[in-house]
């Protein structure tokens, strides 16, 4: 079961800064699986998402974690869902439990990689 915690990363929260975060949980799960919650509509690969239109996406590991919220199963291992939405002014990403290491690689990429962003789109407009 998801908990409820929320990292919210100040960036312009565009296909671009989705997509970066997206790439950096693929590093860490290699197997990841993406969901559109807009539409319900499923990818097994990155390079499958349409990141122009979607604005809230769920990352899965592997397919059985997949499987298991699909089932709304209430055994759902902990951190087997990530929930990345991407708003104007900021990217939040929820997850259960931030103390692990998985998830402290993981949020200290996206926060690496909005920054590099966030700086070389401000370096463009300068």
């Amino acid at each position: 079961m998801i908990g409820g915690n929320d990292f919210v990363f100040g960036a312009v929260g565009d296909s671009a800064s989705l997509e970066a975060c997206a790439r950096i949980i693929r590093r860490a799960w290699p197997g990841v699986r993406f969901e559109d919650l807009g539409t319900g509509e499923k990818y097994a690969r990155l390079g499958d998402v349409p990141f122009g239109s979607v604005r809230e996406l769920v990352a899965y590991p592997n397919k059985e974690a997949e499987a298991y919220w699909d089932a709304d199963s209430p055994d759902s291992p902990e951190n087997s869902m990530l929930y990345i939405i991407a708003r104007e002014k900021d990217i939040t990403v929820v997850l259960d439990n931030p103390h692990t290491a998985e998830m402290k690689l993981i949020l200290e990429g996206i926060q690496g990689a909005l920054w590099a962003y966030v700086e070389s789109t401000f370096a463009r407009a300068a």
